[in-house]
This record gives structure tokens, sequence and C-alpha cells, in this order.
């Protein structure tokens, strides 16, 4: 497996601590810089402390990062299950458009839990284009496209059902998406796996962690370990943890589930070229 490590930076702080031969200068105002490392690349340490010293004067070193992972032919099919990140979103999210959240039995500290009281509705406008896998900026509702959905009917994929999608007025089905409800046992999620705000971020004061364990951090700095007992064999899974935060005071965000698919489903994707999507490596222990 190989882990790369991407950054964008303010282009006058990238100046004040790296070498202008680290990364990429972006658009054509200069003002931010794209700079992607292996994981075990000694920059990635200069890039951590440069950021600790800005945290420290209230500042940040970097705007946006996020982890990567390849993996081998032979590391893919080893693979048991794996995890399943949905790299889009879009808005507005239901709860704007009607749809309707029981937040009475959501859990007060996190607000996992919360029941959906009716059809997902959306904006039909706002659906994405060459996408077979989104969600809403509210990043729980979750939805497949309708030939994503036919096949992983035809082929009998076990663990899900997909649900209809309603225009925002009620009246009618949107055909070509389906709001992703998955049925499977939970799977808990088991060391190794490390969550954090960021990859240098642990959350030592646990300000994203939910204190009856439903939310262990912001974001998902590992790969995915869950537990072999757990797994009753369906090809599409969710983790029993979850990770992101919800809004204070209502609003778009919700907690969203860290999802897992078989190694049925991933050959399947490959078949259809599948997009809005990167699968990794998961661990069953």
């Amino acid at each position: 497996m190989r882990e790369t490590l991407e950054f964008r930076i303010d282009e006058k702080d990238a100046r004040r601590f790296l070498q202008s031969e680290d990364g990429e200068v972006l658009g054509p105002m200069g003002h931010v810089r794209k700079v992607v490392l292996d994981s075990s690349d000694s920059r990635v340490e200069k890039i951590r402390r440069a950021h600790l010293e800005l945290l420290q004067q209230g500042s940040s070193f970097f705007t946006y990062w996020d982890i990567r992972r390849t993996y081998t032919k032979k590391e893919w099919e080893a693979a048991e299950l794996l995890s399943l990140h949905i790299r889009n979103a879009f808005e507005p999210e239901g709860e704007v458009c009607g749809t309707r959240y029981d937040e009475a039995v959501a859990c007060a500290h996190c607000g996992v839990g919360a029941r959906q009281l009716n059809e997902l509705r959306l904006d039909p406008s706002s659906l994405p284009r060459g996408k077979d896998i989104t969600r809403t900026i509210a990043y729980s509702e979750i939805l497949f496209s309708a030939r994503l959905v036919e096949a992983l009917r035809a082929h009998g994929m076990t663990g899900a059902r997909f649900l209809p999608v309603l225009s925002k007025d009620g009246r009618r089905s949107l055909d070509g998406w389906f709001q992703l409800e998955v049925t499977s046992r939970p799977l808990e999620v088991t060391p190794p796996t490390r969550f954090g705000v960021g990859p240098f971020d642990p959350d030592e004061r646990g300000e994203y962690r939910c204190p009856r364990g439903h939310i262990p951090g912001l974001s998902i700095l590992t790969e995915l370990s869950v537990r072999r007992e757990d797994w009753d064999g369906a090809d599409v899974c969710a983790a029993k943890q979850y990770v992101g935060y919800r809004s204070r005071n209502g609003g778009a965000f919700r907690p969203y589930p860290l999802l897992l698919v078989s190694q049925r489903v991933r050959k399947l994707f490959g078949e259809l070229r599948a997009k809005g999507f990167d699968l990794e490596v998961a661990h069953l222990v």
C-alpha cells in the first residue's frame, strides 16, 4: 500500500516554511500551493511542525488536506471488505427540501440516531451529473444512481435497500436516483483505526468525540479495521461508529456512516466504471 498526503497551503506561508520546488502553485493568481507527499517523506514532518507553530498563533498552515491510498492488484484481490469513500457532495440538503427528521430519538451529544420520517426530498436541479454515488452536504443522505441500483439488485447483492427519492414538492419520484439504507449488521470499529481532526491533530480534548461512543472523531485518519465476528457476509455494510458532527442549532451537517462493500461489489463497480467514490482496503480483525 502506498499512502500520500495532499495539502493546500497559502503561498505566503509555503514560501516561509518550504522550498520553492516543494509542490505546485495553483491558479493564475498564485495564492495557493498544492503539495502531495508520500507519508514517509521527511517534508511531512516539516509541514507538521509548521502547522503546529501557526496553530499557536491562532492560524493554520494548510487550508485543505486529504489522504489517499493506492494498492497493488494482489492487495486489492486479497481484501474481503473495502471502505467506500464518497468524494462529492451537493446542496441543498434534504431538510431544506421537505425531508423531516425526528431529533428526539437522536443522541443529545452528537446527533447520531435521528430518524428520517418521510421519503428523502431533493431539488431535482441540484443533482450531480456523471456520478453514480453521491450525497448531500448533510452527508448522511447518500444516493446511488438507478443504473447502479439495477445492477446491484440483478446480481443479488445483500445488506442494503434502496428507497425512492422525491422532488421537493413530493409529487414525483426522481427516477435516476435512490437513497441508500444499509440493512446489514453494523460492524464495530477496532484498533489500529485512528480518528482525529486532521493528520496532525488527534483531538486530544475530545471536542468531536461522543462520550457515548457513537463518534470516535471528526475524520478517519487510517485504513478502517472492523470486528470480524460482526460481519454477517453482507455485500454492503456500515460501521457501528459514525464520523463528522451535528451542526449546532440544527443546520446542514450530520454525522455520517463509514460504509464498506464486499469484493463482489468492488468487481461489479469496476465492470460498470462507476464514478463518484474511492475504495480502500479495509481489515477484518
